[in-house]
């Protein structure tokens, strides 16, 4: 597995540690935040360049430009950007991370354009689309409606909205549907930011606002009541559709309630052998990218629960928005969520703890601890990526007094990160049934499952524990 497609979640994951980081020194910790982002600068600086493959070279550059950004260094961030294109010039993954860094650091949509139509020229000259590509789509329309473009931004936004990608898909919708209001297309712009509205459960405010200043500049007036049962309908309508389409693989929509009454949407796939696995997806992740792995274990008969907690994918909603709107108080209450769905297999399903296997990724890996620590739930785990915070008490504490049980833990040797967290995870909870391995080259998260030999390597190791007793 190559380092492309995986590139957006390694920078979600970087800048999560790096927030933590922050927000404990804005609350008087002792984190140097700028000490520590130099300090992985220079780590990483001294991977560059050299006879090391141009891959390798590329990951390390990624990194180092969202560091950059993070210190502020935009031109050495646009440096590092630009020398992953030299490598490879046409790479979705690489297109988009720049272009997102070209339309929200440097306000430069035309340069942003400018890369993403030769990107999307190279992938249709291609015989099938390449990974992603759903998002360079859609942040050319977004390129595009900043440049004052609207009429040529609606035909990049179809084409995201047919890849189905849903994170692509959300923000196809967001640029159609502002422009088609610009243009004058207003019911048509309506039915967008319904869509839009329905798909992300009511969470985004801003939405809400566009849609109802649509609605006054076309009828002249705003009947709250009207406005509210319309935003109700859309969301209900997008659940249906979603349970609809579950139906049609085989699959079952399932809603959960948190210990708090919030709505945890998750998606299960009943299969015929004894045991179970619980995916949880990282920090602003979607259940969904489980959904390939889910379907495979599925076939050969393991029962499957993806989630989504609270903040993330379908489980957002207009009082539990996405994860980085979330209050401190719900943040911490994500822990709850995982032990809701696990109990969930084990009451509801009949499926022992012992015969439970969580599948985390990145930081979602430590909130799988909280909840195996806080809910006394023992279930053996695999995490690809962990990113462990040692700073965090209640997770550090969760790992000291975890009891004996299998744990598999995967990384790839270039995430700094991640083999960290391996190496605190060692040292804190010992290595009494615990295996961990290092990829070379294989992506962050779920992405590393995208090499056949890495999922057999996981599934294999899930059919050895699923069942393994304390």
């Amino acid at each position: 597995m190559s380092w492309r497609g995986w590139t957006g979640a390694m920078a979600l994951t970087c800048l999560a540690a790096l927030a933590v980081a922050d927000a404990r020194a804005q609350q008087g910790g002792s984190v140097d935040t700028r000490r520590d982002v130099e300090e992985r600068i220079r780590e990483l600086e001294m991977q560059v360049g050299g006879d090391e493959p141009a891959e390798q070279q590329s990951v390390v550059l990624l990194w180092l430009a969202d560091l950059y950004v993070s210190a502020g260094r935009l031109d050495d961030a646009q440096r590092a950007y630009e020398q992953v294109l030299v490598f490879f010039p046409f790479d979705p993954a690489a297109t988009n991370a720049y272009a997102r860094f070209l339309l929200e650091q440097r306000f430069d949509p035309a340069h942003a354009d400018s890369i993403l139509h030769d990107a999307l020229s190279n992938a249709n000259a291609l015989p099938a689309p390449p990974p992603y590509i759903g998002q360079t789509y859609a942040l050319r329309a977004r390129a595009l409606r900043a440049l004052g473009r609207c009429d040529e931004a609606i035909i990049p936004s179809d084409h995201a909205l047919a890849l189905l990608d849903e994170d692509a898909a959300e923000a196809a919708l967001r640029e159609k549907a502002a422009c088609l209001a610009g243009t004058g297309r207003r019911d048509e712009a309506r039915a967008c930011y319904l869509d839009l509205i329905g798909a992300s459960g009511a969470s985004n405010p801003d939405d809400i606002s566009a849609f109802i200043a649509l609605l006054a500049a076309s009828e002249g007036h705003v009947d709250a009541g009207s406005v509210r049962e319309s935003i109700a309908t859309a969301v209900d309508d997008a659940r249906k559709a979603r349970r609809e389409n579950a139906a049609a693989e085989g699959a079952e929509i399932v809603e959960l309630r948190a210990t708090d009454g919030a709505r945890i949407e998750t998606t299960l796939r009943a299969g015929s052998k004894a045991g179970a696995v619980l995916f949880v997806p990282e920090n602003r992740a979607r259940r969904s990218e489980f959904t390939p792995y889910a379907q495979l274990l599925a076939l050969d008969g393991t029962t499957t629960l993806t989630v989504d907690p609270r903040g993330h994918g379908d489980s957002r909603c207009d009082s539990l928005p996405d994860v980085a709107s979330l209050s401190d108080t719900h943040r911490a209450r994500i822990a709850d969520d995982i032990a809701t769905a696990i109990l969930y297999l084990r009451d509801r399903l009949e499926i022992p703890v012992s015969d439970i296997v969580v599948v985390g990724e990145g930081d979602g890996s430590g909130y799988v601890e909280r909840a195996r620590h806080e809910h006394a739930l023992p279930v053996a785990v695999v995490y690809l990526s962990p990113v462990f915070d040692p700073e965090d008490r209640a997770t550090a504490s969760a790992i000291s007094f975890r009891p004996p049980r299998a744990a598999l833990l995967l990384a790839s040797n270039e995430d700094v990160y991640a083999v960290r967290s391996l190496g605190f995870f060692l040292d804190t909870a010992g290595r009494d049934l615990v295996k961990t391995r290092i990829f070379k080259t294989a992506g962050h998260g779920v992405g590393m499952l995208r090499d056949p030999g890495h999922f057999l390597a996981v599934s294999n190791w899930i059919d050895g524990n699923a069942s393994a007793q304390d």
